[in-house]
């Protein structure tokens, strides 16, 4: 569901340095929100605080967002915790190959498309 960004309600947070938000308004702004924020039945925030700053940052004026019932203090702790721990990033060598085939996907034309497949198959065969 989306909602308004006026209308979630922003309590006392564990996170209080949001740090950078460069990269993620860069994200929000090149290919838009890829996760919900989380609320309560009350419109409070769950999870997704930064997304939540980066878009107002952005001068969004909505967000998506994902409603769950809370029962209790520690079911919201839990989460928020959850939320900014249960994660890994990619390390050096996956990002490479991040880089690799974005290069190869971003070349426009029939023969740049028929190229990337053949690379991809060949990938897929000797399991790169």
């Amino acid at each position: 569901m989306r909602i308004q960004l006026d209308q979630i309600k922003v309590s006392n947070r564990i996170r209080k340095d949001l740090g950078d938000l460069g990269p993620l308004i860069d994200s929000l702004r090149r290919v838009g929100q890829l996760q919900p924020i989380l609320i309560d039945g009350d419109n409070r925030l769950i999870c997704g605080f930064r997304r939540l700053e980066a878009a107002r940052q952005l001068g969004w004026d909505s967000l998506d967002t994902r409603q769950i019932d809370i029962d209790s203090k520690h079911d919201l702790l839990l989460m928020e915790a959850e939320e900014n721990t249960a994660r890994k990033n990619f390390n050096p060598a996956e990002l490479e190959r991040i880089d690799l085939l974005l290069n190869r996907h971003s070349r426009r034309g029939i023969f740049w498309k028929i190229f990337a497949f053949f690379l991809d198959l060949l990938d897929r065969i000797f399991g790169r």
